[in-house]
C-alpha cells in the first residue's frame, strides 16, 4: 500500500492563518474487498478570517465587480460607458440576471483600491469590488471508517423506501470538475441534448461551444476533468448509483448532475467564473446547486446572481475549527441572506459537532455527516475526505430526494421542508439556527403525510373603512401567501405577501397560502369598501349677541367638629358670556358641504 503526503495549500488572509497537513488514502473495491489502492489529492483549506481589505492576495488583478444604477438599457450603456471611459477600463462581462453589473478590466498601472475609490465616488455606481479567490471547504484524511456511516445517521436507507431519486432532477455541482467516466457515476451524469457532441458549433445557443457535459469556467471550453478529487468526491456523497454492486451509494441512486468546473487542480477559484457557474445552471434547468466552498470575502455581486436563481444553493459553512462562529467572522457564500441559500456545517460519526466545523446560530443553519466519509475519486477510485464540503452533498441530495418526489416545489419550500424535520442534537444547540442534523426519512415522510392546510388569518374583516388602510396576513405554519386586488383567484404566479397591503381604494382581495410541503390552504376572499378620509374645518361666526347669567356653585370646607362632621356653604355668582353660532365644513368626494350647529 502507498501512502502520498497531502500537501494542503493554505490561504492567508489578512492576519488570520489555517493550516492542516493529513494524508489520505483510497479504498477500492469497497464491497468486502480489502485491496486498497492509492491516489495523491490535492485539497485546500479555506481561511475564512473576515476582512474587506483588499491589500490581501485573495482576488484577481486587475479585476473589478462593477454594478450601475439601471433606469433603463440606454441610460444604463450610456453612464457605464462614461465611467468606465473615465477610469480606463474595459468590460469583460455583463450579467444579463443582475442588471447593472460588469465585470471591468483596469489598467495594469492603476492599482485595485484607487479604481475602486474612483468608482465609488461615482453617484452612479452601486458597488465596486474585486474578483475574488474562493476555495473549496475539504479536509483529506488518512484514517479509515465505517463505510458511509452517514448515510445511516441519516435515515437513508428508511428515506430510500419512499424514493431514491429520479432522473429528472437536474443538480449542479460547481467544483472541481468531475470524472465523467467513474463507473459509480456514469450513469447520472448531465448531458446537454442541446448540443452536438465535437462540432465545434453552440448548437443550443446558450453562449458555450460543446457544453455537452458542463463547463470549464476556468479555461472556458467543454474539458471538465477533475484533476483535483474534491469534485468527484462531491457528486459520489450526491449521487453514485445504488444498488449496481459497485463501491459506494449516494444519497440518491438515480439523478442527473450537472458539472461546473470553477476550481483548478490546488481548489481555488475565482467569483466571476462562480458568477458564471450559478448562471448556467440556473439557466440550464439546475433546480438544486452545490457549493462545497468559500471565502472570507463578501461579493455583492455573488450574492445577486445567487438572488436571482431559482435554485436552491447548498453552501458550507467552512472548516475553521472549534470556536469559529460565522455569526462573527463570515463565510461566503454560505452566510448570505439570501433566502434561497441553506448554510450546513458538519457533524461526526458520533453525532456531534465536527471539530473542525464553523457553526452559528443565525448564520448557519443544519448539520450533516463530514467526516471520515467515503466517495468516489478520479480514476474509479474511492477514498475519504471530510470537511463541511461533504457535508453539503449530503443536504443537496436530500433536497434532491424531496425534488424527484415533488416537482412542484420551490426552492424555499424544499429548504423548509428540510429544516423543519430534523433531529435535534444537543451539541447543536445554539449553534446553528435549526439545532439539527438532517434527517432524510423525516423530510419525505412530512412530504408524503402532511395533507393538513394551513389558514391564514387577516387583521381586518372585509367591511366599509376610511383610506389609507392597513391589511396584515398571517399563516398558521411556515407557507408562502400569494393574492390578488382584481378578484382572480390566486396561484404560484400571483403577489406574494411580503407585508401590509395598503388599499386607498375599495378592493377585493383574495389570498391562499401554501406551506412548506406544497399544501394549499382554501383561498380566501374580503371585500373592501374604502371611502376618502373626511377632512374638517371649522370656522365661528357671530349671529348675535346675548347676555346670559348662570349660577355655578363654589364649596368651601369650613372645618372639622368635635362630631367629626363637615361644614359647608355657597356661594352664587354671575357668569357672562358671549354667545356664538359655529359653523363648520368637512370635504367629501362629492365637495364641501356646510352645517350649522
Amino acid at each position: 500500500m502507498k501512502k502520498h503526503i497531502i500537501l494542503l495549500i493554505v490561504i492567508l488572509i489578512s492576519l488570520f492563518t489555517f493550516c492542516s497537513v493529513a494524508s489520505a488514502s483510497n479504498v477500492s473495491g469497497i464491497n468486502g474487498s480489502t485491496n486498497i489502492s492509492s491516489t495523491s489529492i490535492s485539497s485546500n483549506i479555506t481561511n475564512n478570517y473576515t476582512s474587506k481589505n483588499t491589500n490581501s492576495t485573495n482576488y484577481k488583478k486587475n479585476e473589478l465587480f462593477v454594478k450601475f444604477k439601471y433606469s433603463s438599457k440606454t441610460s444604463y450603456k450610456k453612464i457605464s460607458q462614461m465611467v468606465n471611459h473615465q477610469i480606463g477600463a474595459t468590460v469583460i462581462k455583463e450579467y444579463s440576471e443582475v442588471k447593472g453589473l460588469q465585470l471591468v478590466r483596469i489598467p495594469v498601472n492603476m492599482s485595485l483600491n484607487d479604481a475602486i475609490a474612483k468608482y465609488k465616488k461615482n453617484s452612479n455606481v452601486i458597488y465596486a469590488e474585486p474578483n475574488y479567490a474562493y476555495a473549496e471547504n475539504s479536509i483529506p484524511d488518512d484514517t479509515y471508517y465505517d463505510y458511509q456511516w452517514g448515510l445511516s445517521q441519516v435515515n437513508a436507507s428508511e428515506a430510500w423506501n419512499i424514493t431514491t431519486g429520479s432522473h429528472k432532477v437536474i443538480i449542479a455541482v460547481i467544483d472541481s470538475g468531475i470524472d465523467l467516466n467513474h463507473p459509480d457515476l456514469k450513469a447520472n451524469i448531465w448531458i446537454n441534448k442541446g448540443e452536438i457532441p465535437g462540432n465545434n458549433i453552440d448548437d443550443d445557443h446558450n453562449g458555450y461551444i460543446d457544453d455537452v457535459y458542463g463547463w470549464n469556467f476556468i479555461s472556458n471550453n467543454s474539458n471538465i476533468s477533475d484533476d483535483d478529487g474534491h469534485g468527484t468526491h462531491v457528486a459520489g456523497i450526491i449521487a453514485a448509483v445504488g444498488n449496481n454492486s459497485k463501491g459506494v451509494t449516494g444519497v440518491m441512486w438515480s439523478t442527473t448532475i450537472m458539472s461546473l468546473k470553477f476550481l483548478d487542480n490546488e481548489g481555488n477559484g475565482y467569483v466571476d467564473d462562480a458568477v458564471s457557474a450559478i448562471r448556467y445552471a440556473t439557466k440550464m434547468g439546475a433546480s438544486i446547486i452545490s457549493c462545497s466552498w468559500g471565502g472570507s470575502e463578501y461579493s455583492q455581486a455573488l450574492k445577486d446572481v445567487i438572488d436571482a436563481s431559482s435554485a436552491l444553493v447548498v453552501c458550507a459553512a467552512g472548516n475553521r475549527g472549534s470556536g469559529a462562529n460565522d455569526d462573527i467572522s463570515p463565510v461566503y457564500p454560505a452566510c448570505f441572506t439570501s433566502k434561497n441559500i441553506i448554510s450546513v456545517a458538519a457533524t461526526d460519526a458520533n453525532d456531534t459537532l465536527a471539530s473542525f466545523s464553523d457553526y452559528g446560530l443565525n448564520s448557519v443553519d443544519v448539520a450533516a455527516p463530514g467526516t471520515h466519509i467515503c466517495s468516489t475519486l478520479p480514476g474509479s477510485q474511492y477514498g475519504y475526505m471530510q470537511g463541511t464540503s461533504m457535508a453539503v452533498p449530503y443536504v443537496t441530495g436530500l433536497a434532491g430526494l424531496i425534488k424527484s418526489i415533488r416537482p412542484d416545489l420551490t426552492a424555499l419550500q424544499i429548504k423548509y421542508t428540510i429544516l423543519n424535520n430534523v433531529d435535534y442534537i444537543s451539541s447543536l444547540a445554539g449553534k446553528t439556527l435549526t439545532g439539527g442534523r438532517i434527517n432524510a426519512l423525516k423530510a419525505l415522510t412530512n412530504i408524503i403525510t402532511d395533507s393538513t392546510a394551513p389558514a391564514v388569518s387577516v387583521n381586518l374583516k372585509g367591511g366599509s373603512y376610511y383610506s389609507p388602510l392597513s391589511i396584515s396576513l398571517k399563516a398558521s405554519e411556515p407557507a408562502t401567501i400569494y393574492y390578488t386586488l382584481n378578484g382572480s383567484n390566486p396561484t404560484r404566479n400571483s403577489l406574494v405577501y411580503t407585508g401590509p397591503i395598503v388599499l386607498k381604494t375599495s378592493q377585493t382581495i383574495k389570498f391562499m397560502a401554501i406551506d412548506m410541503s406544497g399544501t394549499l390552504s382554501y383561498v380566501y376572499t374580503d371585500n373592501y369598501k374604502i371611502y376618502r378620509t373626511v377632512k374638517y374645518s371649522y370656522k365661528a361666526k357671530v349671529s348675535h349677541k346675548k347676555w346670559y347669567k348662570k349660577w355655578y356653585k363654589k364649596w368651601y370646607k369650613h372645618g372639622y367638629n368635635r362630631y367629626g362632621r363637615w361644614h359647608y356653604y355657597w356661594t352664587y355668582k354671575w357668569k357672562y358670556k358671549w354667545a356664538y353660532k359655529l359653523y363648520y365644513t368637512y370635504e367629501t368626494r362629492y365637495g364641501k358641504k356646510y352645517i350649522l350647529t
